[in-house]
């Protein structure tokens, strides 16, 4: 009933083509085209737009900040230390006239001309003294009004 019939198989032109063996085509001349209006000779410069991120403007200037903060900070550090040192070398000057002037010190008395000048005007040595203890008794403090017992006599005071 019915028949089937295959197709032909298809190939393609460009399996024989060499490119250049076409025949051109004549194409009409175009008449050149009148210009409305004459362009200038300098071309206008085209405008350059930069486009700024503001969050990223301002992370800019606070890095600007926290640069110019740390950089103040080492300074006053750097003079800090200056002044540290500064101390130091002075404690170290006033720990040496210190020596000097307890070493003056003591060089200028003697501890037996006083031990003598004591005894003549009456002093005894400590271990000589008699010791007699004497019993102190304190006695116990008054009994204090508790806050509850302060608040009640203020409030009794002021509807009397």
């Amino acid at each position: 009933m019915f028949t089937v019939v295959q197709k032909p198989e298809i190939q393609y032109v460009g399996q024989f083509y060499v490119y250049g063996s076409e025949a051109k085509q004549a194409a009409p001349k175009q008449a050149p085209r009148k210009q409305k209006f004459v362009l200038p000779l300098v071309r206008p410069r085209q405008e350059r737009r930069i486009y700024v991120d503001p969050v990223a403007l301002c992370g800019i200037v606070v890095a600007v900040m926290m640069l110019a903060a740390l950089a103040i900070g080492a300074l006053q550090i750097r003079d800090s230390w200056h002044e540290y040192d500064a101390m130091g070398r002075y404690l170290a000057t006033l720990k040496a006239e210190n020596v000097a002037l307890e070493k003056n010190y003591r060089d200028g008395f003697d501890l037996e001309e006083i031990r003598a000048t004591a005894l003549t005007l009456g002093m005894v040595p400590v271990e000589e003294v008699k010791v007699i203890p004497v019993r102190v008794s304190i006695p116990e403090p008054a009994k204090s009004d508790t806050l509850w017992e302060q608040i009640s006599w203020f409030v009794k005071g002021l509807f009397a």
